[in-house]
């Protein structure tokens, strides 16, 4: 063999062996997230989650029932849930203890109280409890749930504001 052909072979070796290797390799890579089910309620203030209040307003007398329609952010139940999940919001009797008995409190005189009952509908025929109350679905966004009040025509009791806490409840 010519020693100038045994020169070139490793050259050529070494630009044959380069054209075989790989330039470049793909591969995959696996993604996944859970979202869970889950529901945001209300609006927190200083830890505390609230609805707002219903105001039924100021009356001299009680001889007529006094209607309230709750509204965003003044009574009405805003609730917030994963596209698809199912909720249920209850609420329970307040001070009384009893969701068809509720009453509001004199803040001044506990003896003083005012009947007053919470509807799941503006016909006001079924009382908003703390077992069936008022379901739903989620679809992502806030949702208001309206809560529709009465207080029904009575002996007026003393002058005097009135109060009560009801809890509302969501459950999914």
């Amino acid at each position: 063999m010519d020693i100038k052909v045994l020169r070139l072979l490793p050259a050529t070796l070494l630009v044959s062996v380069q054209l075989h290797i790989p330039l470049s390799q793909a591969a995959t890579i696996g993604i996944s997230a859970t979202l869970l089910p889950a529901c945001e309620a209300g609006t927190t203030t200083s830890g505390s989650t609230r609805f707002g209040t219903l105001n039924f307003g100021n009356y001299a007398s009680l001889s007529s029932a006094v209607n309230a329609t709750s509204t965003q952010l003044a009574g009405s139940i805003r609730v917030k849930c994963v596209s698809g999940l199912t909720y249920k919001i209850v609420m329970d009797g307040g001070s009384s203890g009893v969701v068809t008995a509720r009453r509001m409190v004199n803040t001044t005189n506990s003896a003083e109280t005012l009947q007053y009952n919470l509807y799941t509908s503006a016909a006001r025929t079924t009382v908003w409890d703390n077992t069936t109350g008022v379901s739903g679905t989620g679809n992502g966004a806030d949702q208001w749930s309206t809560v529709y009040g009465r207080v029904p025509a009575q002996t007026t009791p003393a002058a005097g504001v009135y109060q009560d806490t009801v809890n509302v409840t969501v459950f999914w």
